[in-house]
């Protein structure tokens, strides 16, 4: 299987698209990995492909009668196993955690929605179109050119000082205390990131610190620092805290997870079982 990711080229969308993988499997022997909580909201797009939810798990098959599927993903908190049987075309977008605000009037009525994600009049005939383009440059000229005709004026100024306070890597500000900081009430942060973002703050929050911790272990694979450093640099209160959350989000203990995983620069990291 051939996974590609591209950082957003155009200055334009950077901002609000992190980049994007192409996916190209074209053997018939099934392949099997395990993908961790995010704080992107996914989008993926299908050529004659059927993709099947169930609990934790997604069978992402090949299907001739099916033209073209898409599919979003806003928020899952614990692994889940993805098995892609039979051949492949994907295109998967990784939009910000409030990127996709910027391209949809109204974003929340997907996040719940189990059906096929079809925001707009043109989507299923433009990205048709980009599965079926060979040339990767010419893919990311049209997608990004896509994206671009879809900007809208989104503005929310207390939201996104909401977002990036939680971002920050040296600040460890409570709910009460961002509530106070900005005069507005936990139960509206609550309210807006679960509008926005897809998720509630909390957990927001500890996805960032699990997904900061596997940025710094990428970096520190070269350097003789242990797990607790790790834990330290990535925000978790002890040893403990950390293992609890790794295990939450993963089912693995931080040395379990470490051991194991593909670790990767790019917008997500995936832990192949096969």
């Amino acid at each position: 299987m051939q996974v590609k990711f591209y950082k957003t080229a155009d200055e334009r969308l950077k901002p609000y698209l992190e980049g994007y993988y192409f996916l190209k499997k074209e053997s018939l022997v099934d392949v099997e990995y395990l993908t961790f909580p995010n704080n992107f909201i996914s989008v993926s797009v299908y050529h004659k492909v059927g993709v099947n939810f169930q609990d934790n798990n997604a069978v992402i098959s090949q299907n001739d009668n099916l033209d073209f599927t898409s599919i979003l993903v806003a928020s899952y908190k614990s692994p889940i196993k993805v098995n892609y049987v039979g051949k492949i075309n994907e295109v998967t977008f990784c939009f910000k955690p409030l990127g996709l605000n910027s391209f949809l009037p109204n974003l929340s009525v997907f996040f719940n929605s189990s059906k096929s994600f079809l925001p707009f009049d043109d989507y299923r005939e433009t990205m048709t179109a980009i599965l079926n383009e060979s040339s990767d440059e010419v893919k990311i000229i049209m997608l990004e050119n896509y994206w671009l005709s879809k900007l809208n004026d989104f503005n929310h100024l207390l939201l996104d000082n909401l977002v990036s306070e939680m971002l920050k890597v040296d600040e460890q500000i409570t709910i009460t205390e961002l509530a106070l900081k900005y005069d507005t009430s936990r139960q509206n942060i609550h309210k807006l990131f679960s509008r926005y973002v897809g998720k509630n703050p909390a957990d927001f929050r500890k996805i960032h610190r699990f997904r900061e911790a596997l940025s710094k272990r990428i970096d520190l694979l070269k350097e003789d620092k242990n797990l607790t450093v790790l834990g330290y640099e990535a925000l978790f209160y002890d040893q403990s805290h950390m293992v609890k959350a790794f295990k939450s989000l993963t089912g693995f203990t931080p040395k379990q997870f470490f051991e194991g995983i593909e670790l990767k620069n790019g917008a997500g990291n995936w832990f192949f079982t096969k």
